[in-house]
């Protein structure tokens, strides 16, 4: 009789369990990645010209340049009296009724008081008989005399 031989296993390793699969995306992080890539492809400008999404950001630079109010921007330029220098320091405003308005440079009023210099100032240009009505001093944000009105009766 043939001697009894003991039975061993191959040395093959045991199937391996399945590799787990990767996991799934949240639907909260596929969102966040929706939102990233539609804010990069605007930012750089990546939409194809006729594109609802072209349209759409075109349309929305346009509503911002025209709907915003000019406040936000402040970037008014002050007044500049570069036409006063040029017109002798007066320029007459309007005429109603006998009644001309003027304004008139503060540099030729020049330190002294606007009630005293300004009907003489007013006498060089005018001439025939007026008297002055009123004296309005014109200012900007910075409280800086930017011009005198004044109100004549001629």
């Amino acid at each position: 009789m043939v001697p009894s031989s003991e039975v061993h296993e191959p040395a093959v390793d045991p199937p391996a369990a399945p590799a787990p699969a990767p996991p799934q995306k949240s639907a909260l992080r596929r969102a966040a990645s929706a939102i990233r890539l539609v804010i990069s492809r605007s930012v750089f400008w990546a939409y194809e010209r006729g594109s609802w999404q072209y349209d759409l950001i075109v349309a929305a630079i346009l509503a911002f340049i025209f709907l915003s109010p000019r406040v936000w921007f402040n970037d008014r330029p002050t007044l500049q009296l570069t036409d006063i220098r040029h017109l002798q320091g007066i320029i007459e405003v309007g005429r109603a009724n006998h009644e001309v308005r003027y304004l008139v440079d503060p540099r030729l009023v020049d330190g002294q008081k606007p009630e005293d210099a300004i009907p003489i100032i007013l006498k060089e240009h005018i001439h025939r008989p007026f008297s002055v009505k009123s004296i309005d001093t014109v200012r900007d944000r910075h409280q800086v005399i930017l011009s005198y009105t004044v109100l004549v009766e001629e």
